[in-house]
């Protein structure tokens, strides 16, 4: 079972409404590793259907966030790894006392420009989906009538 099977369609993952041929296909498709003809071959739909239908704007939608998710759990598994590494080439060196350091910085430098690189992809995520502020003036007008009259004294004091 692949990574992209572990997120099915569901409400929570897309709010809006998809159908429930284009989530099939969208499933699919990401079951197969985004392969056209291996969809194609599995829906036994035409390759161009499956195209059509991954164009939509909510099934495209729906796709790439999947897929943005996906990447980002895979880049966290391999910083664990290279954290990982960092540490048993820590002690190599340590029990064999001779060794390069070279190696180490490498590792060291590698393991930074990844966590750099998530860093700014989330920052981007982040700055996407933050809606712009608009200041609003409420104004309230009750009129001249007896609720007008009761709101004035009730605000005035």
């Amino acid at each position: 079972m692949s990574d992209y099977q572990l997120q099915p369609y569901s409400e929570d993952a897309l709010p809006e409404i998809i159908n429930p041929e284009g989530a099939s296909i969208a499933n699919t498709y990401l079951a197969n590793a985004c392969s056209l003809s291996e969809t194609s071959r599995a829906l036994s739909l035409p390759t161009y259907e499956i195209a059509a239908t991954l164009q939509q704007p909510l099934i495209k939608t729906y796709v790439n966030g999947i897929l943005r998710e996906t990447g980002y759990r895979h880049m966290v598994k391999i910083a664990e790894k290279l954290d990982e590494l960092v540490d048993r080439k820590w002690i190599e060196l340590e029990e064999a006392e001779i060794g390069s350091n070279k190696d180490i910085a490498d590792l060291l430098a590698l393991h930074h420009k990844m966590r750099m690189d998530m860093s700014k992809l989330l920052q981007a995520d982040l700055e996407k989906n933050v809606p712009s502020r608009v200041n609003q003036t409420q104004v309230n007008v009750y009129g001249k009538g007896n609720y007008g009259k009761l709101m004035e004294k009730l605000l005035d004091g």
